[in-house]
């Protein structure tokens, strides 16, 4: 069930990012140093994406709850309050962390290392289908973990053009990384949207019994 614009949301996300390049090709101008200003543009888009990541989730949270209450199975008060008692919102922010302080983003190995191990529990390297592992089980994502995952694109994409330095490729690889961190976010708000829209349904469910709707 689509509920939220998406649309909308893909917009944001596109401003999101549009702005985030740039961010980072002022770093590419104004530092020489390729390995600097590497770990700049990987802080700066980890440190933006965490800040604006919850403020998307907030805003899309509240207008699928805002719709899913205007239906009539809620005009009881009673399924109302125990809609806002389920607090599906508050299940999905203690699941992901997305405040975050000093990082060393050169530490972006060990949350691979994490990432790696979130997939081989899940038994999966789909970002949708760790999402939903998370979700199911007590896992919590750092919402930097999404973004790690794409630092080695970065990386690879432009060290592999060494020893030339070339700031021609340096400045394709940041587009890649961008890029798949653009992608990894949009997949990253559909599970949340999937998931949160299933929660409520199946707190409808439960106004059910015996295939009569539940009556206070």
């Amino acid at each position: 069930m689509q509920i939220y614009n998406e649309q909308l949301i893909h917009k944001k996300i596109d401003n999101i990012f549009k702005d985030l390049k740039k961010q980072c090709f002022e770093i590419i101008d104004i530092h020489s140093d390729k390995s600097v200003a590497s770990k700049m543009i990987v802080d700066a888009v980890s440190s933006e994406t965490s800040v604006r990541s919850k403020t998307l989730f907030t805003d899309m949270s509240a207008k699928i709850s805002e719709k899913r209450l205007s239906s009539s199975i809620f005009e009881d008060p009673e399924r109302r309050s125990r809609f806002y008692e389920a607090n599906i919102r508050g299940e999905v922010l203690k699941k992901y962390k997305f405040r975050i302080k000093n990082i060393d983003t050169f530490q972006y190995k060990e949350l691979n290392r994490l990432y790696s191990s979130i997939s081989v529990s899940a038994g999966t390297t789909s970002l949708g289908v760790i999402l939903k592992y998370a979700f199911k089980t007590n896992v919590n994502i750092p919402i930097l973990v999404i973004i790690s995952s794409t630092v080695p694109v970065f990386f690879i994409s432009y060290f592999t053009v060494l020893p030339k330095m070339n700031e021609k490729f340096f400045r394709k690889a940041v587009e890649d990384f961008l890029s798949e961190s653009k992608k990894e976010f949009i997949l990253w708000f559909d599970e949340i949207e999937r998931y949160y829209n299933q929660e409520i349904d199946n707190l409808v469910d439960s106004f059910w019994i015996g295939g009569l709707i539940w009556v206070i």
